[in-house]
């Protein structure tokens, strides 16, 4: 798996089976894709992307007790086809485990340490295109490595991450 550590690998799959196999869990990530698409309506937004956190109760029952842990936040986000992050970001307190969920996109990470700006590319697919793999579908941005998605010329990009830190720790930081 692209950027997916052995470590990481189990948790992976049981994210990938609740974001695609569980229904009630498909129903929460739906509702959060709605009030995401609801923000580009907003008069004065004008941003390619827009976020919505989703309350990590909803998950972390379903997740083995032993990796509860490593996922404290649920954010789905969408980026307008054919659109980059204006500025790259960093999480300098946590991992951010991010699976496509319809159409496709690179994220371009640096080298952890929060120093490097020279990027690479990791394109990522959802499950529904000929790349169905669970490896062509994931990627692991490392603490402190900063990083930015672009998104595929032919539709908008949903993505739904999960993040090491609760949304009252982690800190969203952009590059100048």
């Amino acid at each position: 798996m692209p950027k997916v550590s052995r470590s990481d690998e189990a948790l992976v799959e049981q994210l990938h089976s609740l974001v695609f196999s569980d229904s009630k869990s498909r129903e929460v990530i739906d509702m959060g894709f709605k009030e995401a698409l609801a923000i580009f309506e907003g008069p004065d937004y004008s941003l390619p992307y827009s976020s919505y956190n989703i309350p990590i109760s909803h998950f972390s029952d379903k997740i083995a007790e032993e990796q509860q842990g490593m996922v404290n936040l649920c954010r789905v986000f969408i980026l307008r086809a054919g659109c980059k992050m204006p500025r790259p970001e960093i999480h300098r307190n946590s991992i951010q485990r991010l699976v496509s969920f319809r159409g496709e996109g690179t994220i371009f990470s640096a080298t952890p340490g929060g120093i490097d700006m020279t990027f690479n590319g990791c394109q990522i697919v959802s499950p529904d295109s000929n790349e169905s793999s669970i490896e062509k579908n994931w990627d692991v941005v490392p603490m402190n490595t900063w990083h930015f998605p672009v998104a595929g010329d032919n539709e908008d990009w949903f993505t739904v991450t999960f993040h090491s830190v609760p949304e009252a720790e982690i800190v969203d930081e952009y590059a100048e």
